[in-house]
């Protein structure tokens, strides 16, 4: 979750899903279909676009669609749209929003403001999601095995399955390429490195990159900032990373 009046991102997509609230004027998006404005948006997963938003002062929330909180209002968020939604539904927390535009809310306070956030787009309700059993256990093991070397032919011979139908089930189930996820969990990894105060170059490589240049590379593809727009003594934006134990998996 960030808070900027900067947001001027190059065309790009990201396989986070995006809620945008803008806080007096309203903000800008460019998909390929055109410039839409919006006060509130939803951004689905894996939608190509960018914001051209200079001076407009807003608040994001970035989503993994794995997440409990994610699934309970993915109907409003489809994959490759933005979706418009009604500043109506957001007004009771605009006083929340700007305190922590202004940085005066502590992490519990970020943390409950979020899930309000979410719960103002649609009521939480669990999501019914009918995903291969194997595929669950490998993007467990994905993520829990990071940084270490992880080979799709080797995840195939332990779960049974080959790599040309390993790389073919986890798009169909979870929506993404493999190689795709792998590089977002590395970003994750070194973006939450740099909030701990390891250099880039730490960073990248403790999550696995080849060098810095690869993460700053994919962090850009991601997000359509570089890293230090976020992270260290160029930072614009405060960042706050709300996870929840819940997993869709």
């Amino acid at each position: 979750m960030f808070a900027t009046n900067s947001m001027q991102t190059e065309f790009h997509s990201h396989y986070a899903a995006t809620l945008a609230i803008a806080l007096d004027n309203n903000i800008c998006i460019e998909t390929e279909k055109g410039k839409e404005d919006y006060r509130v948006a939803l951004v689905g997963p894996n939608t190509y676009h960018r914001t051209v938003s200079p001076g407009v002062k807003m608040i994001a929330l970035i989503l993994d669609p794995e997440t409990y909180e994610y699934g309970s209002i993915a109907k409003l968020g489809e994959t490759g749209e933005v979706n418009r939604l009604e500043i109506s539904s957001f007004l009771p927390l605009m006083e929340r929003l700007w305190d922590l535009y202004y940085g005066n809310i502590n992490d519990i306070q970020a943390w409950e403001l979020q899930s309000d956030m979410l719960r103002s787009v649609y009521p939480f309700q669990k999501m019914e999601k009918n995903i291969d059993e194997r595929i669950l256990k490998i993007a467990h093991k994905i993520r829990s095995e990071l940084p270490d070397s992880i080979r799709m032919r080797d995840i195939g011979k332990d779960f049974s399955i080959s790599e040309d139908r390993l790389i073919r089930l986890f798009k169909e189930n979870l929506g993404i390429p493999l190689r795709r996820y792998l590089l977002w969990v590395r970003t994750l990894a070194a973006s939450k490195f740099l909030m701990e105060g390891m250099n880039i170059t730490e960073a990248a490589h403790s999550a696995g990159f080849s060098d810095s240049a690869h993460f700053t590379r994919t962090f850009k593809e991601n997000f359509g900032f570089v890293p230090s727009a976020f992270f260290g003594h160029l930072k614009s934006v405060e960042v706050r990373f709300c996870e929840s134990e819940n997993k869709v998996f």
